[in-house]
C-alpha cells in the first residue's frame, strides 16, 4: 500500500480529489494550470496544484480561483493565451450550500444554474 501512494506521489498524481490553497485569503486570486474534482454536484469548479501568476501565464489554458471568507470558491476563470473565455461566478446559502450557479462566455448569453 505505501508503495502504491509512493508511486503515486512520484508519478504527481494528486492523492486526494479536492485541492485548494494550502492558507486561503478570501479576494485573493489563486491560479492553476490544471483543474482537480469538480465540487458540489459536480457544479463547482476546484483548483488543481496551485501556481503563481507568472507560472501559469505561459500555459495556453489556465484557470483562476478566488475564495470566499469560508474557504469555498466564489469566482473561476478560464484563460487561453491571456484572455477570459469563461468565467463562473457561485452563490451558496448560509449553510453553504450551493444556489446559484452563473456562467458567461464572451459573445453568448449567461447561463444559470440553480441546482
Amino acid at each position: 500500500m505505501l508503495l502504491v501512494a509512493f508511486g503515486i506521489v512520484a508519478l504527481g498524481m494528486p492523492l486526494d480529489a479536492s485541492s485548494q490553497p494550502e492558507k486561503v485569503r478570501p479576494g485573493d486570486s489563486y491560479y492553476s494550470a490544471e483543474l482537480a474534482e469538480p465540487t458540489h454536484q459536480g457544479l463547482v469548479q476546484a483548483l488543481g496544484p496551485e501556481k503563481n501568476y507568472e507560472e501559469v501565464y505561459q500555459f495556453y489554458t489556465y484557470y483562476q480561483f478566488v475564495y470566499d471568507e469560508a474557504e469555498r470558491v466564489v469566482l473561476f476563470r478560464e484563460f487561453k493565451r491571456g484572455e477570459v473565455i469563461r468565467t463562473e461566478e457561485y452563490r451558496y446559502d448560509a449553510s453553504g450550500r450551493l444556489t446559484r450557479r452563473i456562467v458567461a462566455q464572451p459573445g453568448k448569453e449567461d447561463e444559470v444554474t440553480v441546482p
